[in-house]
Formats: C-alpha cells, sequence, structure tokens
C-alpha cells in the first residue's frame, strides 16, 4: 500500500495479535545488558503483553484508565505500554530524570491510577508523593519491588503483575477499543506554563507512523536496524522505537544510555533518528581521530576531505559533479570516509535524519562530506510523527526542513504574522482535560505551531524563528526562560537577568546588576544562582553568567519603548560575552574543518 492511501483499520494492540499470528518466530526486538545482546520473537512479546495485560485487570485497571510508566529505554517500557493499551488505557511516559514534583504533577493532571517504575529510584521518587496523588491504586517495580507505601495504594514487582489468559481472551479484550480512543499521552515540558497532555489516539499514532516510514521506505520490506536509547517518553524516539515496528521490519536492540555507544558499533544500524547534540558528539570524536592519524592515512584524509567539500558544493549549487569528481568522491567514501564512521558503527547508514532541535548547518555538511545522507525534519509533540521534512532529493542542501510528507492529507499554510499552520491526520486529539488551551492552538482545522516560517523559491520550507520567547536547547528541550529570570530578579543584587542557550548544550545567563549590589558581587551572584537552581529541573539550570558591562539600552534595540527586554538583541549585543560561557564549542569546531583544508 502507498503511504499516500494509508488508513489504519487495527488499534496498535491489534496490529501486535496479528504480527504475532502471522510470524511468531521472527525477530521482534533485541535488547543489550552489560554488553550481552538477548533477542526476542513476536511471540515471546505477545506473551509478556498478554500476561501484563491481564494482570492490570487483576488490579483493577479498566477501560480508558491513565498509567504512567517510568523507565529507561527498554522492552519493559514497550510490554507496559502495550498491555495498557490492551486492556483499552492510556499509557503516559515519564521521564527517569523528572523530579517527584514533576511525577506528582502529571500524576495528579492526569488521574493515572497505576505507575511503573524501572528502579529504587523511580520507585523512591513516586513514594514520595504517592499521598498526595488521590486516584494512584497501584505502583509495580520492574528490578526491584516498590517501598511502603500509602495505605490503599498496592505495591507489586513486575513479577507479581504477570497473570493467566489466553490469546483468545486477549483478542477480545483488544477488541474493546477503537482507533480513536486515546493511547498515549505525552507532557510537554511546561515551557509555556503548566505542562499540558498531548492527546494521541491509535489513528493519529498511526498516522504518525506512516510520516515516519516515509523517512525510511524501504524498513516497510526489507530488515533495518536502530539502537534505542533516547527516553521513550518524548514522543520521537516512542514513535519511532515503540510503534513503528509493529508495521514495518525495524528491529530495535535497546540499551541503557550509558552502553550506546558500544552498541552502536556492535549493532551498525541502518536507522537513524536523532537529536543534533549526538550528531555532533560523534562527528566531533570522528575529527580529533582522523587529526590523531599520520603519515599516509593524514595525507589520504586531507585529499578525501578536499574531493568531498567539491562534491558537497555540486551538489547544494544543483550542479551536476563530473565523472572524474564522481569517481574520486567514491574511492574517498570507501577507502577513508567509511572506515572513519565504521569507528562509531556508522558505515551501514544511508540515509539519516535529524529533529527536535535547531542543526548548525555545519553539522550537515560535515556528514554528507563523510559520505552520509543526512537530513532534516520537523515535528512536534502535536503532530507525533513528522509532517514536513526532506522527503525528496538526496543530499539537500542545509538550512531547511523540506517540504509536505507526500500525502494531499498534509498541508502546510503561512498565516499573515508568518506563523507556520498545518492541517493533517496526524495532529492530536487536544490536550488533556484542557478544551481551552485546545481551542488556543486550532484554527478551523489548522495547528497554530508557533514557529515562523517562510518558503523559498524552489518551495522549501525554512524556520525563521518562534512567535513565544521559549529557548530550545541543543538537545531538543524546550525551556521558558521568564519563570527562571523572575526568581533572579527576586535577589536585591539583580536588576535584570537574561538567560541563554537557544540552540546551545546548557543555559546561562547574563546580569545587569543592581547599581547599590556592593563589593564581593560575583561570589554573591553564584550564590543566587544556586538557590535559583536548587528548584529547577535539570536541564532548566544554568551553568555559568556573566555580568553586563553596561546597563541594557533602547536605543541600542535591547529595549523596547516601554522597557521590555528584546531577547535577539541581547544576544547579539554581548555575542563575545556569551562565547565566553560556552567556550569552544564543536559547531566552531566542526565548521572550522567544514571550510578549511586540513594541513
Amino acid at each position: 500500500m502507498e503511504l499516500t492511501e494509508f488508513e489504519p483499520d487495527r488499534t496498535l494492540p491489534g496490529l501486535l495479535l496479528d504480527r504475532a499470528r502471522r510470524e511468531p518466530d521472527a525477530v521482534a526486538l533485541r535488547y543489550s545488558r552489560g554488553g550481552v545482546v538477548r533477542v526476542l520473537t513476536w511471540r515471546m512479546y505477545l506473551d509478556r503483553v498478554r500476561e501484563l495485560a491481564f494482570g492490570l485487570v487483576a488490579q483493577g485497571v479498566r477501560h480508558g484508565d491513565r498509567v504512567a510508566v517510568m523507565s529507561g529505554a527498554r522492552p519493559e517500557w514497550v510490554f507496559a505500554a502495550l498491555a495498557v493499551q490492551s486492556v483499552g488505557g492510556v499509557v503516559i511516559g515519564v521521564y527517569p530524570t523528572n523530579s517527584p514534583a514533576e511525577i506528582e504533577q502529571v500524576l495528579v493532571h492526569s488521574e493515572a491510577v497505576a505507575f511503573v517504575g524501572e528502579s529504587e529510584t523511580e520507585l523512591a521518587k513516586v513514594a514520595k508523593i504517592a499521598a498526595n496523588t488521590p486516584d494512584l491504586r497501584l505502583v509495580v517495580g520492574i528490578d526491584v519491588a516498590p517501598p511502603d507505601l500509602p495505605e490503599g495504594i498496592t505495591g507489586a514487582s513486575w513479577d507479581d503483575l504477570r497473570s493467566a489468559g489466553d490469546l483468545d481472551s486477549l483478542a477480545e479484550l483488544i477488541a474493546a477499543t477503537t482507533l480513536d480512543d486515546p493511547a498515549v499521552l505525552f507532557y510537554t515540558s511546561g515551557s509555556t506554563g503548566v505542562p499540558k497532555g498531548v492527546t494521541h489516539s491509535h489513528r493519529t499514532l498511526q498516522h504518525a507512523i506512516q510520516s515516519v516510514v516515509g523517512l525510511y521506505p524501504e524498513c516497510r520490506t526489507a530488515r533495518h536496524d536502530v539502537v534505542g536509547f533516547l527516553p521513550l517518553a518524548h514522543v520521537a524516539p516512542a514513535v519511532l522505537l515503540v510503534f513503528t515496528p509493529l508495521h514495518t521490519r525495524l528491529v530495535v536492540t535497546f540499551c541503557p544510555i550509558e552502553e550506546y555507544g558500544q552498541v552502536l558499533r556492535a549493532v551498525r544500524p541502518t536507522v537513524v533518528l536523532w537529536p543534533p547534540r549526538f550528531y555532533e558528539k560523534l562527528a566531533a570524536e570522528l575529527i580529533a581521530q582522523a587529526e590523531s592519524w599520520n603519515g599516509i592515512r593524514r595525507v589520504a584524509y586531507r585529499i578525501a576531505m578536499h574531493v568531498g567539500r567539491r562534491m558537497a558544493e555540486r551538489r547544494w549549487s544543483g550542479r551536476r559533479a563530473s565523472v572524474l569528481l564522481r569517481i574520486a568522491y567514491a574511492a574517498a567514501v570507501r577507502g577513508v570516509f567509511l572506515p572513519l564512521r565504521a569507528i562509531h558503527g556508522m558505515d551501514r547508514l544511508r540515509v539519516a535524519w535529524t529533529a527536535s532541535a535547531a542543526m548548525p548547518e555545519s553539522v550537515v555538511a560535515l556528514w554528507q562530506i563523510w559520505g552520509l545522507d543526512l537530513r532534516e525534519n520537523y515535528g512536534l509533540t502535536e503532530t507525533g510523527g513528522c509532517p514536513i521534512g526532506q522527503f525528496g532529493q538526496p543530499f539537500p542542501r542545509p538550512g531547511r526542513i523540506g517540504r509536505e510528507f507526500p500525502d494531499p492529507r498534509f498541508q502546510v499554510r503561512l498565516a499573515d504574522d508568518r506563523e507556520m499552520l498545518i492541517r493533517a491526520p496526524l495532529l492530536f486529539r487536544g490536550y488533556w482535560r484542557n478544551p481551552s488551551e485546545t481551542a488556543a492552538v486550532f484554527e478551523d482545522g489548522w495547528f497554530r505551531t508557533g514557529d515562523l516560517m517562510e518558503r523559498t523559491p524552489d518551495g522549501d520550507i525554512r524556520l525563521i524563528g518562534r512567535k513565544k520567547d521559549v529557548i530550545i536547547t541543543r538537545g531538543g528541550k524546550t525551556v521558558d526562560p521568564q519563570p527562571i529570570e523572575i526568581r533572579l530578579r527576586e535577589s536585591p543584587l539583580i536588576e535584570e537577568a537574561i538567560v541563554v542557550g537557544d540552540g546551545r548544550k546548557y543555559l546561562t545567563v547574563l546580569i545587569e546588576p543592581n547599581a547599590a549590589a556592593g563589593a564581593e558581587l560575583a561570589e554573591r551572584l553564584r550564590a543566587e544562582l544556586d538557590r535559583v537552581n536548587a528548584d529547577l529541573a535539570r536541564v532548566e539550570q544554568l551553568k555559568d553568567f556573566r555580568v553586563l558591562p553596561r546597563p541594557l539600552e533602547a536605543s541600542r534595540g535591547e529595549r523596547t519603548a516601554n522597557g521590555k527586554v528584546k531577547r535577539a538583541a541581547v544576544v547579539d549585543s554581548f555575542a563575545g560575552l556569551i562565547g565566553e560561557m560556552y567556550g569552544v564549542d564543536d559547531d566552531a569546531a566542526i565548521a572550522d574543518h567544514v571550510r578549511r583544508p586540513r594541513r
């Protein structure tokens, strides 16, 4: 079936049931623990889900109930999700890094009746706040039994939850759920207020899956391998690693994030969809490796980079490379770049994708020079998948996010204020029990993305900014700087605070001190940062600060006429000061490597 013709006819657990019946002994997924890789077939996968589903039913979980899962990327997250959905419930991903207060907020807002945690760390967090969650009735530990819990909340181990049940009764249980029932709640970061539960149904998730399949069309008919280590509470890893394999021949090897390097080398994936920071990190390591070479290897690499740059320039300009250049480049890829990429298990990849944050053009360029067709796509929690991507021309010019997914139901429109509006069948069903927020982001069926865009002359989409004053870090985390700045300005030492970090690995802050701040300012300001950081999530914490050498001025464009700070202008005015807080960024090293011949 063509992607443009797709319309789902089974719920997600229904797909699992069909797959296990059709090819029970085929490899469904793999997982690595301590360097040992184990294989699970579709029959084994279904058995785990069946046991857990009836265990949940025995514990009182019913159709429509919400169940939270908090763990790293591992098969148990997948089994729990499909078991919850088999009962007709809604799975909620909780980040392992979430604080007890953040967990409480999600459990209370979603009215979750059950919580599944991985280890003592996660279970201790939920035990700390369990008394404040009126709907919570069950806590399950994957690796260990839960600690003591308040009266009325049952604690159970993973093995305790597994129960008897047969395939016929599971099929009957699954049949009670419809395609338009809620399947997953993905909670936003709360960057623009209280976190919102983005509700995706079985139908919207399957349209999201089809857009992901559009990134790697061959995975419908031929086996592809991917390494799963990113948190499954985030929409992109969940769609790619948990749900896409149900529709395709994609095989995931799950591993703890601390093992991902060695597992990459062992698996040599054929599918990758990462935030920019992973491409950047690996590129920086491979540059260091190449620059450590001596003799003939160093000369060969220098020549290969010269050839690769020329090839990249031809591609981006739309000019056809000469026969001689194509032959030279093929030799450079085979003889130099593929062995270099193999150091990190990246040699089997032909096409790779990035999303969730702005990708430095130099990083895209370098991987393309090295022969990897690295492309960008665009998606949000509310879209589930990628309604926009560089689906067509190989080795596209960096700096664009492509065009609409090739299905006429996927549409993009430019609002009068240049905001990008999207209409597509993968759009979420609304924010969980928040009709006012849902209504605020829809206009006649068009979803307001909050991103500003423009069309290039050849029809591609380029992002040019955001309507809301938020920061997106290099890792794709969205942070609202204003509450942090308000906390800082509570200090009598601080007149103004401007949090920065858009496209960076972490947040820092520029501080305009109070004129009466007095002596030992730097030390006292550090204490103020520590005070504010103590109440912030890790991604929001400020790693460094600089004191502005002068007050912000409206005449320089740094403030509006009524005194409001213009963040972009401040970042431009004090770029050097900001640069000091980040040192020599991988970006700069990679950009230099792309531009200049190495001697």
